[in-house]
């Protein structure tokens, strides 16, 4: 299992860009041992989905939120 999580972390996308209007994340073609992790777990990966140009941060502190006991 923990080699297909491995496996998992070489997913990429590439994004294209129409003219420097639209763009657009386009996902290659796994290699061959990480398509057969995919059909076996029954995951379809999108060809392409659009690029919305959003800035996502991940750390972010929480105290403000969090509720005291």
């Amino acid at each position: 299992m923990e080699e297909g999580l491995k496996q998992l972390t070489t997913l990429c996308s590439i994004e294209v860009r129409i003219q420097g209007k639209a763009s657009c994340q386009k996902i290659p073609t796994p290699r061959e041992d990480l398509q057969q992790l995919l059909q076996a777990l029954q995951i379809k990966l999108p060809e392409v989905f659009l690029c919305r140009n959003v800035r996502v941060v991940t750390r972010k502190k929480m105290q403000d939120q969090r509720k005291s006991l």
